[in-house]
């Protein structure tokens, strides 16, 4: 088949578009996501938990909180993937199983999702879950000086947007609010995505690109970073990680790097909550549980 003009790198533009859709890879993907939510629904009857907590005035803006067993625990926020489009918290519960039996508590977080709101309106409502958990982790028995981030696909892009944040500037909080992050198969450069069928809806320019992509703001002091992906996963998915990593250590930041055989994008999940899995021991780890 003949080849249309490169649009980035050694992509043509259907090259590029099926870059940044999964699905492609795996066209079992609903199988995936029905037992994701036969597992969170197990999970949420086992474990206390608070569902749909507002922390905004958008009655998309609620979270999920499981409480900790004991007061002064570590806290780990998630942000939900689904290419900024779909997805929510309610299919998410079942990944921080592990974390919560291991004594942390766990926020999952809702936000409004695009085109109904632009990427800069999710990430601050983002921003805002953040800061929202922050300021009442004693509710649920966390500790805000024991705070870390987690997310996987776009929620893995959310993440990266935390980890480079101020908090200082936009919040008023500690700027090192973040001690620690897993972040898996995130989007750290958006200039692929604004080139792919992806800009269709998230309609970025370029501007747009410089303030959401985390890449473009490593800071001199941030947290140490668990980076994981899947060896089954898209090229464009691994090389994101990849230089998202190298980019943190260029700066002379802590980071961890995991790609793993034979995982797609979408069994990548379930290593968040797997005992035996390298990122999930790595995190476990870097949280001191």
């Amino acid at each position: 088949m003949a080849r249309g003009p490169k649009i980035y790198l050694d992509y043509d533009q259907q090259g590029l578009d099926d870059q940044y859709n999964q699905r492609v890879l795996v066209p079992d993907a609903e199988d995936y996501i029905a037992d994701d939510k036969a597992e969170t629904t197990r999970v949420r009857k086992t474990y206390e938990c608070r569902l749909d907590v507002a922390y905004g005035s958008s009655g998309d803006q609620k979270l999920d909180v499981f409480p900790a067993p004991n007061p002064g625990a570590q806290i780990l926020v998630y942000m939900h993937g689904g290419a900024w489009t779909r997805s929510d918290k309610s299919i998410e519960s079942f990944m921080g199983e592990g974390f919560i039996r291991a004594g942390a508590a766990f926020v999952a977080v809702n936000f409004s999702l695009c085109p109904k709101v632009s990427l800069d309106e999710l990430i601050r409502q983002a921003r805002q879950a953040v800061a929202w958990a922050y300021r009442n982790a004693a509710t649920f028995n966390g500790d805000p000086d024991r705070f870390y981030i987690a997310g996987h696909s776009s929620g893995g892009h959310v993440g990266g947007m935390m980890v480079v944040t101020d908090w200082s500037k936009v919040t008023g909080l500690p700027r090192k609010l973040i001690k620690g992050a897993l972040l898996c198969s995130g989007m750290y450069d958006l200039v692929p995505v604004k080139l792919s069928a992806r800009n269709g809806y998230l309609k970025l320019d370029d501007a747009a690109v410089q303030r959401n992509s985390s890449i473009l703001q490593v800071p001199d002091t941030g947290c140490p970073l668990v980076i994981g992906y899947g060896g089954d996963e898209h090229k464009e998915f691994r090389r994101q990680s990849r230089n998202f990593a190298a980019a943190w250590r260029a700066r002379g930041l802590s980071v961890e790097e995991y790609e793993m055989p034979g995982v797609n994008h979408f069994a990548l999940r379930r290593h968040f909550n797997n005992p035996d899995s390298p990122i999930f021991k790595a995190m476990l780890k870097l949280m001191s549980l």
